[in-house]
């Protein structure tokens, strides 16, 4: 028979058992995890931004033979914000911050990522198709 004593250290032991995971795992996922934007024009890499550690608004200018994109960043967010192609379908897909989202400017070959290094929620990442 197990007695009151036995019940409450074998409670304690296995509340004592996750706490490694609870001091080690959550560091771990805030000291890796960061995201980033791979910029690519005629699928060759182009740039790569930081999102995670970006604070403020920055803007930049892509000019190509095909035309113009200015590129937003907006703390973690990128969007296109302004562009010279007939359809402005990559403008009209806003900012985005959550890896595996894609903006893409087919009249002028450009395709803006965001991917991630290292471990996230699983809620975070917009999958593949």
């Amino acid at each position: 028979m197990l007695k009151k004593w036995d019940i409450i250290l074998i409670a304690l032991l296995i509340c004592l058992s996750f706490l490694p995971e609870l001091l080690i795992g959550s560091k771990q996922t805030e000291q890796y995890s960061t995201t980033y934007a791979e910029i690519t024009l005629n699928g060759r890499l182009y740039k790569t931004v930081p999102l995670s550690s970006h604070h403020g608004i920055t803007e930049f200018t892509i000019t190509t033979e095909q035309g113009i994109n200015v590129v937003e960043i907006k703390d973690a967010a990128i969007a296109i914000i302004d562009a010279d192609c007939p359809d402005h379908i990559c403008i009209n897909m806003g900012f985005i911050e959550k890896p595996g989202q894609i903006i893409v400017c087919l009249p002028h070959k450009l395709m803006i990522e965001v991917k991630t290094n290292g471990t996230t929620n699983k809620d975070d990442i917009i999958p593949a198709f």
